[in-house]
């Protein structure tokens, strides 16, 4: 890391990470939570994340998506320093309106780059992939602000997609 790198991501953990423990979804544990919503919550903070998370895109990178919840304010954010297309992924599809798991910008046949909060495991990068991919995203990268370095890259490395993050974990997976 570069010396203004570091201090990126020292002011990425001083608003966005809380003592834990916290529980997982499989059950695991970690001694601290990355909250996405904080960052997002921090406009300036949000920007410069925004900046940062773009410089990370391929070279021609038609759109953008990511999951809800934590996804949408990155996605918007780097779409609106961009200019890129957003669509966003539902957990499920609606029962009513349009009855889509996929929102927003077109993606069919669109280079499109996942953008997420964290990779951990890698299985729900892994799962939005597939379900743009269904879609008829082109998909081959996902990019997020914080590896927490358990397993995400090599997951995705699997299934022919390229793990790309601002910062990686300082206490590395635990």
């Amino acid at each position: 890391m570069t010396p203004s790198t570091t201090l990126f991501a020292e002011r990425i953990a001083a608003v966005a990470y809380r003592p834990g423990p916290y529980r997982l979804p499989d059950g695991g544990t970690l001694d601290s939570y990355f909250d996405p919503y904080r960052l997002a919550g921090d406009p300036q903070l949000l920007t410069e994340t925004a900046a940062a998370l773009a410089a990370l895109l391929p070279d021609g990178t038609e759109a953008l998506a990511g999951p809800a919840l934590a996804g949408v304010p990155l996605v918007t954010a780097v779409s609106l320093h961009t200019g890129l297309p957003a669509a966003f992924l539902r957990p499920a599809p609606k029962d009513h309106g349009t009855w889509q798991q996929i929102e927003g910008a077109d993606l069919e046949g669109r280079r499109t780059v996942l953008l997420d909060d964290t990779a951990r495991s890698g299985t729900s990068l892994l799962r939005s992939a597939r379900l743009l991919r269904i879609g008829g995203a082109l998909v081959a990268t996902a990019v997020c602000v914080l590896d927490r370095d358990a397993g995400a890259a090599a997951l995705l490395a699997d299934h022919h997609l390229v793990l790309c993050a601002l910062v990686r974990d300082p206490d590395g997976a635990r």
